[in-house]
């Protein structure tokens, strides 16, 4: 595929624009997996739909929406198509996508655009991490195993002028989406901010290019026609979202949603045992079909539509992502309940013995 720096950086720019949004706004963290993983739990357990539950079922709406919009007016660079890889293949790559975003604790926008400009340690070590497997793994695929079909060594050619028509007219419904959620009356700003973020997030995606699963391949073969355009959607969307998230950080801030609200703030370090075999195995599976959950969410309605049976299998993949995420969550709840009561015996072990 071409190498298209403006309207990737535009894409990325609004990523990043939904990102600190999310963050200055509501306190958020616009982690996908981090948001639909949860959402799905809670609606598991029946957890009435308000205060979290409802911000992560709008913002998860307003995410489909900018797919749509995409799908709409920017198909042909959103959604090429899905590709034409063995069923097999997709339920591997779903399994250890979701499997590595919850060990893990984040993909792409958890720990990249959010995670880095926080400055979390865990995340510093993730995305080398799992971008490292995923280019890897797309290595082997590509050249080592030649299951898939890769271009001459170098980069792939600049298309210009730009295609600058939807990138605009996405850059500025994106302003105006976020005006509407920075100064609406608080009860209705409570439902539109998610649905923006969403929306916006959405649209970032598609004008990037991050729905497109070729275009991201292309961006990890490293052995091949390298399109480095990616590397504009991660770079201009910390941009936006590194300062965002360096003020929010401040101790005496607070969200702009009120005094009741506080800024989401995960652990940045410790656990790296488990952080390092998630990003391992959500490099494994993004390397092997394209996609992260972000992405995949965004452009599972458009590939199902369009696509036939590649389309059929992107959509079990993102099945599959998030039914992996819910088993792996469930089994690690498991383990770190059974820790307290294995120490708990431990102790009265030892007390036992010295008496």
């Amino acid at each position: 595929m071409a190498f298209t720096p403006v309207e990737s950086g535009v894409g990325g720019m609004l990523i990043g624009m939904s990102a600190a949004l999310a963050y200055l706004g509501d306190g958020k963290i616009t982690g996908i997996s981090g948001i639909a993983g949860p959402f799905l739990r809670g609606m598991g357990q029946c957890e009435p739909m308000r205060d979290g539950q409802l911000w992560k079922a709008l913002f998860l709406f307003g995410l489909l929406l900018g797919g749509l919009v995409n799908f709409q007016f920017n198909e042909g660079f959103a959604f090429p198509g899905a590709l034409d890889f063995p069923v097999g293949r997709y339920c591997w790559g779903g399994v250890f996508v979701g499997i590595g975003t919850r060990a893990g604790r984040g993909c792409t926008s958890g720990h990249g655009i959010c995670g880095l400009p926080r400055l979390a340690p865990r995340s510093w070590i993730a995305v080398p991490t799992f971008m490292g497997v995923a280019a890897a793994t797309v290595a082997v695929t590509r050249h080592a195993a030649k299951l898939d079909a890769s271009g001459p060594w170098g980069v792939a050619e600049l298309q210009w002028p730009p295609k600058w028509e939807f990138p605009l007219a996405a850059a500025l419904s994106s302003l105006a989406l976020a005006a509407l959620a920075l100064f609406l009356p608080s009860k209705p700003r409570s439902f539109v901010s998610p649905l923006a973020c969403g929306m916006i997030f959405g649209l970032g995606l598609g004008v990037s290019g991050m729905t497109s699963q070729a275009k991201v391949l292309d961006f990890l073969d490293f052995g091949g026609t390298w399109d480095p355009s990616l590397a504009f959607v991660m770079g201009l969307g910390l941009c936006v979202s590194f300062p965002a998230f360096l003020v929010a950080e401040n101790e005496d801030r607070k969200p702009l949603c009120g005094e009741e609200c506080k800024f989401e703030r995960p652990s940045k370090t410790g656990d790296y045992g488990s952080l390092v075999l998630g990003a391992t195995f959500f490099g494994l599976g993004w390397g092997l079909v394209g996609i992260c959950p972000g992405p995949a969410i965004a452009a599972a309605i458009p590939n199902a539509v369009a696509d036939g049976s590649p389309g059929l299998y992107f959509g079990l993949c993102v099945l599959l992502i998030l039914v992996s995420w819910l088993v792996t969550d469930q089994v690690i709840t498991q383990l770190n309940s059974q820790q307290p009561t294995q120490s708990a015996e431990a102790r009265k072990l030892l007390s036992d013995e010295k008496a």
